[in-house]
């Protein structure tokens, strides 16, 4: 299962971003979307799931504040802002989040913390950036793209066991 996972795009969605949606079979927005109507442009392409940032307009449905889903039998959870260790289960789940601005994959014992970057105005040097997550039964694979070249700028694999 091939999942896009982008945030903070500030109303702007670039072409380049739309290159790396192809294939997705789903796209989750880690908030600051900009305007709502930007879902169903991106729903074009993958089911979109999202969640409201800082920026976005409060009290939308399509808009929580945090998600909790399973992807191919993997626990995601969303939100804009960081994930606090205290928050954590530790068991194999993915914490994805967005608000930084800058690129975050790391792995702490079975947890998995992902922060895409930024699709507008990334931060600290860091080009436009956005994650791949490709779930299969016991693997893990997260890609890290910067969108201005394509490039491929992290790359891991992690076994995970449901």
């Amino acid at each position: 299962m091939l999942i896009a996972v982008i945030a903070d795009t500030h109303g702007a969605l670039p072409s380049e971003l739309f290159e790396h949606l192809a294939g997705c079979e789903r796209v989750l927005h880690l908030g600051d979307l900009g305007p709502p109507w930007l879902l169903a442009e991106l729903g074009a392409v993958a089911p979109v799931l999202a969640v409201g940032g800082n920026l976005d307009a409060p009290g939308l449905p399509e808009l929580p504040e945090t998600r909790r889903l399973e992807l191919a039998g993997l626990p995601v959870h969303m939100r804009h802002r960081p994930w606090e260790a205290r928050e954590m289960v530790e068991s194999p789940a993915v914490y994805l989040h967005g608000h930084t601005h800058t690129p975050r994959v790391e792995r702490r014992g079975l947890v998995w913390q992902l922060c895409p970057g930024a699709v507008s105005y990334p931060a600290h040097g860091h080009e436009p950036s956005m994650l791949h997550l490709d779930i299969q039964p016991g693997l893990l694979h997260v890609t890290l793209f910067d969108l201005a070249d394509g490039r491929v700028r992290a790359q891991n694999a992690w076994p995970w066991r449901g």
